[in-house]
């Protein structure tokens, strides 16, 4: 696959996924708990399969499309992990 159409589903994807999220508030709000919760799962699994069929897909060829997480950063290389300390 070419690089820019690679971008493009990258693109794409990460749009749905966005939308699939926004509508998890008004979801929550119109129905019960145990509806809510089981339409949550499935959102869960909708961006799931989009993350391994088709960006990990992608990512395999063009590494650098794969979108970072905000919370997965490592932490600096000078910097002690949470909780611990140098001494």
């Amino acid at each position: 696959m070419e690089r820019k159409m690679a971008e493009q589903i990258v693109v794409f994807v990460n749009g749905c996924v966005d939308q699939l999220i926004a509508t998890l508030p008004p979801v929550e709000a119109e129905t019960s708990a145990e509806e809510f919760a089981a339409y949550k799962r499935g959102v869960a699994r909708v961006i799931n399969a989009f993350d391994v069929e088709i960006i990990g897909r992608i990512a395999r060829e063009y590494p650098d499309l794969r979108p970072e997480d905000d919370d997965s950063d490592p932490p600096e290389p000078d910097s002690p992990p949470p909780g611990s300390s140098r001494n």
